[in-house]
């Protein structure tokens, strides 16, 4: 039986709306937003301040609505990332139009669908933190500790771990071959925006798939350890990075380039094609 031509044009002109694109131009700077105050938290942590900031998403969400006007701003970058997640899910229903390889757009379509959820999940995280019920790192371990108790919970853990480095690797190497220039309107630059522009998505999505890298690796390390505490998020990662010999220069570097990547979604959010 085939789906109802009518609903199906109806749907793809949704996911196509001009509304639907501003928002996701909104969640594209939210995320650079996000970013580089993910960048600026791990460089206060390398200089051995940041108290007891996390340096990660919710550190940078929890950073925005200490500022002044910062819960109506977090409440805009929520509406952001629900757009930008909802574009994103329907990249995944409709297809990668600009991908004419079938095998590839499959693949494209995958990446649209966990990105879309990856997103709404953030939605949901930056409306906690403005509502003041948002999440602590105790609740993860919490979590983690129960999945390692549980019957497969090591396995599962470590295929969660496994995963994330896989992502993670794919992240780097979408920035060492710039594989995201694809999807910006060069037109519409000129050529000295264009060097800016890739030279910041490069560098940043090297460093986001570096420390996102560091973070699958230490999933792993806690599942065979059986240590709940030795998995964590960006937060834990970029501490175990300045605990390092010379620590703090390598936090340094990665917080630039978690940086670049903030600007980098910065200029996307102009640039990219929709």
């Amino acid at each position: 039986m085939t789906a109802n031509p009518s609903a199906s044009g109806t749907a793809r002109q949704a996911a196509d709306s001009g509304v639907l694109e501003k928002g996701a131009r909104i969640g594209l700077a939210a995320r650079g937003l996000v970013y580089v105050l993910i960048g600026l938290l791990a460089g206060q942590v390398a200089f051995g301040g940041g108290g007891g900031q996390t340096t990660d998403q919710q550190g940078a969400l929890q950073k925005i609505v200490e500022q002044p006007f910062g819960k109506v701003l977090l409440w805009l970058v929520a509406v952001g990332f629900l757009a930008y997640g909802a574009w994103r899910l329907g990249e995944a229903a409709f297809g990668r139009r600009e991908e004419p390889d079938e095998k590839k757009r499959t693949v494209k379509r995958i990446e649209s669908l966990c990105s879309g959820l990856f997103y709404l999940f953030f939605c949901v995280a930056a409306l906690r933190v403005a509502t003041g019920s948002g999440g602590s790192g105790k609740k993860q371990k919490d979590m983690t500790a129960r999945l390692l108790d549980a019957s497969g919970g090591k396995t599962v853990l470590i295929v969660i771990g496994l995963v994330i480095i896989g992502v993670s690797a794919a992240l780097a190497w979408r920035g060492w071959k710039t594989d995201f220039e694809k999807q910006l309107d060069k037109s519409s630059m000129s050529g000295r925006t264009y060097d800016v522009v890739r030279r910041l998505g490069q560098v940043g999505y090297i460093a986001r798939g570096a420390v996102f890298g560091l973070v699958g690796v230490l999933v792993v390390k806690a599942a065979l350890d059986h240590d709940p505490n030795k998995a964590g998020g960006l937060d834990v990662a970029l501490r175990s990075v300045a605990a390092a010999p010379y620590g703090k220069f390598l936090l340094l570097a990665a917080a630039a380039g978690l940086i670049c990547f903030g600007l980098y979604s910065f200029a996307e959010s102009r640039y990219r094609r929709l």
